[in-house]
């Protein structure tokens, strides 16, 4: 596969549509993206980077982190950005693995509310859930053209992420 390619197998959802949330780190000047709950059944297994997103994958070559390393006030807005609203619930699973992902450009509506990691423009999107909050852009060929992240918090310190991380655990173990 060319690296200027990240495929994806999508097919009907298995299950609940995961939590997800985004956190910018005022310190680090990063946004960190937690799409499901990890344990020790679910953490990171592999990853796709470039200069400046990695995504960490689990075994089964899902999503489960998104980090990206480029300043807030480094990100193109764009006046017009508007979030999908006619994303698909589905399972979605990278099919690419320890691969260098396409350059990207990173963009923000005019308040800063949703972020778009954009690797190519895409005449006939098709948009797939991965959480509450994280989208996948894929072309016809279901090959990723964009990441959407519709929601995030302003974090000082990691204190929300990790409030974010005990609720899911105890949410999580109240499902055992």
């Amino acid at each position: 596969m060319s690296p200027n390619k990240i495929q994806l197998r999508i097919a009907a959802p298995t299950g609940p549509t995961k939590t997800g949330r985004g956190f910018y780190q005022l310190d680090e000047e990063s946004l960190f993206v937690q799409i499901g709950l990890f344990t020790e059944k679910k953490h990171f297994f592999n990853y796709l980077e470039n200069e400046i997103v990695l995504f960490d994958l689990d075994r089964m070559g899902q999503l489960i982190f998104i980090e990206v390393n480029k300043a807030k006030r480094h990100w193109v807005i764009d006046d017009n950005l508007t979030a999908p609203k006619n994303a698909e619930v589905a399972d979605l699973r990278w099919l690419n693995f320890r691969e260098q992902l396409p350059s990207c450009e990173i963009k923000t509506d005019a308040d800063s509310q949703i972020l778009k990691i954009e690797f190519k423009e895409n005449p006939e999107p098709m948009y797939f859930i991965l959480s509450e909050s994280v989208i996948a852009e894929t072309d016809q060929e279901h090959l990723l053209t964009a990441v959407w992240v519709t929601s995030y918090d302003e974090d000082a310190g990691g204190q929300h992420i990790k409030r974010f991380r005990r609720t899911q655990r105890r949410a999580d173990s109240y499902l055992d």
